[in-house]
């Protein structure tokens, strides 16, 4: 047979079962969508639901991505240092500026290439 400590331990097993149950049929159905996206609203939003600027700046902020935004930085202000840098007399010396753009450029429909 069942003892009673047995039985007690089955019934609070299948109570906690019940009470968990009703607590997830509590968040089906149309009303309970309703009220889910309304809690959403009313909170901030998550990373998730971040999207476009708002997202960036985010993960911008983020500590964790900061050695990789010091070094996007660095290259950005590296780079546009070196283009104001580039001169006429220098882009008349380079093979791929004058190749490309330069007064020896293939007209663009001649060569194919994109």
């Amino acid at each position: 047979m069942v003892s009673k400590e047995e039985v007690t331990e089955i019934n609070t097993y299948f109570q906690n079962r019940m009470a968990e149950s009703k607590k997830i049929w509590a968040t089906r159905g149309k009303d309970a969508r309703i009220a889910a996206a309304a809690a959403r609203a009313a909170n901030p939003p998550t990373w998730r639901q971040l999207s476009g600027m708002s997202l960036m700046m985010h993960e911008i902020s983020h500590v964790g991505n900061r050695p990789f935004m010091v070094g996007f930085g660095l290259t950005a202000v590296i780079t546009l240092w070196v283009q104001t840098k580039f001169t006429d007399e220098m882009r008349k010396e380079s093979l791929y500026w004058s190749k490309y753009h330069g007064a020896g450029a293939a007209p663009a429909a001649a060569g194919g290439h994109h």
